[in-house]
């Protein structure tokens, strides 16, 4: 008996037939009928009811499959009403007696005899019903008792489609009952229950705290034990999707699997040997044992086989190119621009160099070694390529070891540049290039003389294309991190070369060959103006002949390449074609009408490299260069939300990603948004270049692009480069209006709240860092008070949540080395907690200087946190404590008296910690303390004095590791004996004792205070520091400070000029011999100073 009328169930059936309807008027009648009439807040609820109902009862089963997908697409939509799209659904926003009523017809027609794919929809329709933020449902999980052990295997697999997509409906469960479950369902007879049982234990497991993961591991050995039935039943399918669901096991739990990591290990190399199975199961195989690495790396490095298994796998896998292909014919023919289907070959690439990333080179070198030097004189071609690209892989993170192999590598791989075999000789080249980057700066000194006339000589036109234009490429892995010398003798030869490759009737080349000229020129810089004139009439030419819109490419290259030889001569030698160029830019900017033209962003590029070069000149042209830099600048969020079906399509395009949120699938159009993280890098550039001059486009910029690209949510680039851009706009417009302008105020009110709003809220640890950092350089723009009250409040309830966040992740972090987790160095990431703690010091340093005493109220708010992290073990922690303090007594001085006692006490503990780092911010501190609160911190500063002799006085002080804790004792030391000299009866001894610690020449802060109290002894004729006997020793200090260039300014030129007066009490000759002892490199410094 359906709960509704019969005239809404008529009329909604008459929709729903229409939605089946072949004719496309008919179907898109009736969704637009559903969506008016229907998807609205008065009769969601009816519509919701009634799929329910035609899923679970109708007997058409047209009809109950749509009504099923249509109610779970409807119930994860937002409410009509709703202005949360991405997070509101209208499942959670029914009334409960609907609900209920919908649950209860939908558990009917589960549990009734239905077709199986109707019963799979309405597992996924009963999944959406039972989500946890939905009120409970426990006759769902009586109902799943009796089907789980249903003799009809499509209930079973039903049932743990359910538990998969809600696992917490068995939380409240005994474990030990669940187990049961679990064991019966990876043993079951039917793939799809198993593979159902095995997806719905990984959920399961994801959300059960730790203590119970230990009863779960007893059921592994039985999910294994299903893994050589589908092997041996030659179901790759099955294979590859249980292998799936262990690499999420692998990635929570890896050393849950210790005792069982052998057999996997060697499962895994049957699967990837196995040739006859899919490239699926395959490369899943191959993920399997790439995870453990990134995951275990202490487990694979303890065990025997796995570092030899995994270079197997992947140098067998490397292998498989050019399959039925002897002559890689196809490869020949190809543009090196296209992107080979040869899957398993790039799988193995990825995972050797993920591999080698996270276990070294100490460890996979070796066994690498042993089969590459064998692979590398194979008969077989394949053989000889798979090894050079598997040390191109391998290379970075087998660095450690590589690098002092350079000459033996070069040995082994340069005799192959010129195999009998093309794509060998393009393994070469590939290697060359990735050891140029990866071995950089050492292998450009060393070995220039070997790799350069190699790569050049496959520019020539015996060589195939694709192997010139690698070459070429390689050229520019190795000329960017070269110095202009070490290129200067080769540019000939080379530039021949690259001439001679722009006359191929290939674009690929073409476009390759002016890529490396322009890499080149960024490179030789200056010494690049031999060959300006023949070089730039001739692209000058190109751009001319091509002003329509083919060779979009070709185009564009030659552009990079025409600024980019300009910006390396500079503006002097580019203007006699600078006007030429430009015009042309111009042209070829007006034929740029299409947004997806490969032109543009050459000219936004170029047009900004012309700006670096004109410097003020190029204001003229803003006009023309902004508007359509602008508009891309503006672009909004383009995000669709999609069905689940439709993931995969636009996962098939680059300029899209999918996202998955609360169950939605989010469609982001990416490269709209990756195009507008370029235009504000440049906008970036014009106003660094421009300064005062860009102050008009400021606030157009500030208001419509940078404050608003903070709420870019789903783009991190977006996000961190509108806050990078806040502080250059307001470097620019304050330096032509000032800072008190009622703009300018206006424009730092928006940008304050939002950077401070961001700070709270952003849940990226990276970005919140530019934010503290933005931030901190606006104040510094604008000055005394320049937040308000309100915005002081925010600011420090941002810091708390910041601080509070990373005490968490370090929690965790070293929580994680447990019986399931290793403590895995996150430092491969590019971020490290470290980084924004480093940021909040100085965003917090800011704040006390421009604020002032307005601040410290807040401070009291802060103050707890920051002890707290005082007395932890965590270096990051304790450290950020103690630059807070120094900060703190840094400003405000005798103020922070009331403070003392709870901190002073572990700052002097801390100057003899083991680690260097808290030992140097612990001497600071004190140096600190004599330096702005001498009255409140005397005592405190007079009793640490020995201690920071013990400290300068350790047999290594002055190693590496020490030095720059070393320096800061020793202007701790000098500024407490400045501060309370009066208080030493012989102070003498004590100043004999602190010279010994100099020269500073690391610490440049530590550097500028030990020098101003060196100067200062010297104007008060300190009778130890101006002896005749110790004046030697002085200049010497100071000689090696300015050569070194630790001291510099004014502190240099005061230091410089007291040890002229100290020079001036010995004998003319007397003085003259002090400073001629020192050799050549030194005398240049000496007369600049001392002349």
């Amino acid at each position: 008996m359906s709960a509704l009328s019969n005239e809404i169930n008529t009329t909604l059936l008459n929709v729903l037939q229409g939605f089946s309807s072949p004719n496309n008027e008919i179907r898109a009648a009736a969704e637009k009928t559903l969506s008016q009439n229907w998807i609205t807040a008065q009769n969601i609820q009816l519509l919701l009811v009634f799929l329910s109902e035609q899923a679970a009862y109708s007997q058409d089963p047209t009809t109950a499959a749509l009504s099923a997908v249509l109610f779970r697409k409807l119930a994860l939509k937002a409410p009509p009403d709703s202005k949360v799209l991405i997070i509101a659904k209208n499942i959670t926003h029914i009334e409960k007696e609907t609900l209920i009523q919908i649950r209860t017809t939908l558990l009917k027609g589960f549990v009734s005899e239905r077709p199986n794919s109707i019963r799979h929809k309405l597992s996924d329709a009963i999944a959406e019903c039972a989500q946890e933020d939905l009120p409970e449902w426990p006759e769902l999980l009586q109902a799943m008792v009796g089907t789980l052990k249903s003799p009809d295997p499509n209930f079973r697999e039903s049932s743990f489609r359910i538990l998969s997509s809600v696992p917490h409906l068995i939380n409240n469960v005994d474990v030990n009952s669940i187990l049961p479950i679990f064991q019966s369902g990876f043993s079951d007879p039917e793939d799809n229950v198993k593979i159902a049982a095995v997806t719905a234990f990984v959920g399961y497991f994801k959300q059960l705290p730790k203590e119970h993961w230990a009863k779960l591991g007893i059921l592994l050995p039985s999910l294994l034990n299903s893994l050589p039935k589908f092997l041996d039943d030659g179901k790759d399918d099955a294979l590859a999707s249980v292998l799936e669901s262990l690499i999420e096991l692998v990635e929570l739990a890896p050393k849950l699997f210790k005792d069982m990591f052998n057999e996997i290990i060697q499962f895994s190399d049957m699967v990837i040997k196995n040739t006859d199975l899919e490239t699926q199961a395959r490369t899943t195989a191959l993920e399997l044992l790439t995870v453990f690495s990134e995951n275990a790396p202490q487990m694979c490095k303890s065990n025997p086989n796995y570092g030899q298994y995994i270079i197997m796998n992947t140098l067998l896998m490397m292998t498989e190119v050019s399959q039925d292909d002897e002559d890689a014919v196809e490869w020949r023919e190809a543009d090196d621009t296209d992107d080979e289907e040869e899957v398993t070959y790039d799988q193995a690439r990825q995972a050797l160099d993920r591999v080698s990333l996270r276990l070294g080179g100490a460890y996979l070198a070796p066994p690498l070694f042993q089969y590459i030097q064998q692979m590398l004189s194979s008969s077989q071609w394949r053989e000889r390529y798979a090894a050079l690209m598997a040390l191109s892989s391998a290379a970075e993170g087998c660095e450690d070891v590589l690098k002092s192999e350079i000459p033996k590598i070069l040995d082994l791989v340069l005799p192959l540049i010129n195999d009998p075999h093309p794509r060998v000789q393009y393994g070469c080249c590939n290697v060359l290039g990735q050891i140029s980057t990866d071995f950089q700066p050492v292998i450009q000194e060393t070995s220039h003389d070997r790799i350069l006339p190699a790569l050049i000589s496959k520019l020539n036109s015996n060589s195939l294309e694709r192997v010139q234009t690698h070459a070429a490429a390689a050229l520019v892995n190795f000329s960017e991190h070269a110095q202009d010398s070490i290129l200067e003798p080769y540019l000939d030869s080379l530039l021949t070369s690259l001439l001679t490759l722009l006359q191929s009737n290939k674009l690929y080349v073409q476009e390759q060959a002016l890529t490396t000229i322009a890499f080149i020129a960024d490179a030789a810089s200056v010494k690049f103006i031999k060959y300006y004139d023949t070089l730039m009439p001739l692209l000058l030419n190109v751009l001319k002949m091509n002003s329509g819109n083919e060779n979009g490419i070709l185009k564009g290259k030659c552009i990079e390449c025409a600024t980019l030889i300009a910006l390396a001569v500079g503006k002097e030698k580019f203007m006699e074609h600078s006007q030429d160029l430009i015009n042309l830019l111009i042209l070829h900017q007006d034929s740029c009408t299409e947004d997806d033209d490969p032109v543009k962003a050459y000219l936004e590029q170029g047009w900004s490299r012309i700006c670096r070069i004109l410097g003020e000149d190029f204001i003229p042209l803003l006009p023309i260069v902004l508007p359509p830099l602008l508009e891309s600048a503006k672009a909004t969020q383009d995000v669709s939300l999609i069905e689940e079906e439709e993931a995969a399509n636009f996962q098939q395009y680059m300029d899209w990603d999918v996202v998955q949120i609360q169950g939605k699938h989010i469609a982001i159009h990416t490269s709209l948004l990756d195009d507008k993280v370029s235009a504000m890098e440049l906008l970036q550039v014009y106003c660094t270049v421009l300064k005062n001059h860009f102050a008009a486009y400021v606030n157009e910029i500030m208001n419509e692009i940078a404050v608003p690209s903070i709420d870019f949510y789903l783009h991190d680039g977006v996000r961190a480069t509108g806050a990078t851009l806040i502080p250059i706009l307001l470097t620019s417009i304050t330096s032509t209006v000032g800072t008190g302008n009622e703009e300018v105020l206006q424009l730092w009110n928006n940008a304050s709240k939002k950077l401070i709003a961001g700070i709270i809220s952003e849940p990226m640890p990276e970005i919140t860092q530019i934010y503290h950092n933005s931030l901190s350089d606006c104040m510094m723009i604008m000055g005394k008070n320049c937040l308000s009250d309100v915005e002081l409040d925010k600011y420090t309830q941002g810091v708390q949540t910041n601080l509070a966040d990373i005490f968490e992740r370090v929690s965790r972090r070293h929580n994680e080395d447990d019986e399931y987790n290793e403590d895995v160095d996150d430092d491969l990431d590019g971020y490290t907690d470290e980084d924004l703690l480093d940021e909040i010091n100085k965003s917090i340093s800011t704040v006390f200087k421009t604020q002032g005493e307005r601040y410290l109220p807040y401070v009291q708010r802060l103050w707890p946190t920051i002890i707290d992290y005082l007395g932890q073990d965590e270096i990051i922690l304790s450290l950020f404590a103690l630059v807070a303090i120094g900060d703190l007594i840094n400003v405000y001085g005798e103020l922070t008296a009331s403070l003392k006692d709870s901190f002073i006490g572990k700052v002097k503990a801390c100057l003899l910690s083991p680690e260097p780092s808290i030992r140097q911010a612990a001497a600071y501190v004190v140096g600190v303390c004599a330096q702005s609160a001498p009255v409140v911190y005397r005592d405190d500063c007079l009793s640490s004095l020995d201690v920071l002799y013990k400290v300068v006085g350790i047999p290594d002080a002055k190693s590496t590791e020490n030095t720059t804790a070393t320096e800061n004792a020793s202007s701790a030391i000098g500024k407490i004996l400045t501060a309370y000299g009066s208080d030493f009866p012989d102070i003498s001894s004590y100043v004999q004792n602190w010279v010994k610690t100099l020269p500073t020449i690391e610490d440049y802060e530590a550097a500028a205070s030990n020098y101003k109290t060196l100067q200062l002894l010297i104007e008060n004729n300190s009778p130890t520091v101006c002896d005749s006997s110790m004046i030697p020793t002085i200049v010497d200090h100071v000689v090696q400070a300015l050569v070194k260039r630790s001291i510099s300014g004014t502190t240099a030129t005061e230091v410089v000029d007291s040890t002229k007066k100290l020079l001036g009490t010995l004998p003319p000759n007397d003085a003259m011999g002090i400073l001629q002892k020192y050799p050549s490199p030194y005398m240049e410094t000496i007369q600049q100073w001392f002349s």
